[in-house]
């Protein structure tokens, strides 16, 4: 009888403990099978694999904005001299235009500018994006390269180098500011000068339009020669269009 008791109390525990001992059981080489599909390598999922790099990379390539980036435009400005300080009672109208091209964060830079004033002048510089993305982002860049100006039929050649910054407040709009040193060049006829030249402004963007406006502030220091010094300076506001392709 104690037996068959013994027996009985054995099977009960046995029947109740079974499910659970194979469930753990079943659920513990589940997870290990599964650690170990997630490390199989195969030459079939290799290939799979390296056909979705290649179509993100067409994908990226297709997608990516162009290195390249082009711009041209135009202005126009109402300017003021003064000659040591002495206001020129007259007013003289003055015209710009300008070409720039940019492989990623270099570029090169051509303006050409007339005054009634009797100036003409040209400007070809190299340029280096020290921030920024393009031209139509918040920005840094700097330039250097070569100003010829033609003054009352008298020609200089200056070198000149500066740096431009583009802030956009929001998404069409931003403010820029320019400053260039232009270094010291003598005409052929014996006149020194050299100087810098400020502008700061603003501008609005529709598309790869933009229309921008600015002050300026040019300063030549002179000496003739005689060997009198003297300061020519030219201020006024400009008002004009670029656009990029």
């Amino acid at each position: 009888m104690r037996h068959l008791l013994t027996a009985t109390i054995f099977l009960t525990i046995s029947s109740l403990a079974t499910p659970s001992m194979a469930y753990d059981f079943y659920d513990t080489a589940r997870k290990k099978q599964d650690a170990k599909d997630a490390k199989r390598w195969s030459l079939s999922q290799w290939l799979d694999q390296k056909k979705n790099i290649k179509l993100m990379d067409m994908w990226l390539m297709y997608n990516a904005p162009s290195p390249y980036e082009f711009f041209f435009g135009a202005d126009t400005s109402s300017i003021t001299q003064f000659n040591d300080g002495v206001e020129n009672m007259q007013s003289y109208r003055n015209y710009r235009g300008h070409f720039g091209a940019f492989v990623t964060i270099v570029g090169l830079y051509a303006e050409y500018e007339s005054s009634d004033e009797e100036l003409e002048q040209w400007k070809a510089l190299f340029m280096l994006r020290l921030l920024g993305s393009s031209a139509q982002s918040t920005n840094i860049t700097i330039h250097y390269g070569l100003m010829n100006r033609d003054f009352n039929n008298d020609k200089t050649q200056h070198q000149v180098g500066g740096g431009k910054i583009n802030l956009y407040l929001i998404r069409a709009f931003a403010l820029h500011g320019m400053y260039e040193y232009i270094l010291k060049g003598e005409s052929e006829a014996g006149i020194e000068s050299e100087g810098y030249r400020v502008e700061g402004g603003a501008h609005i963007e529709y598309g790869a339009l933009r229309f921008y406006g600015a002050w300026f502030n040019e300063k030549l220091d002179v000496i003739n020669t005689l060997n009198q010094e003297s300061v020519q300076k030219r201020q006024g506001v400009l008002f004009g269009t670029r656009i990029y392709f």
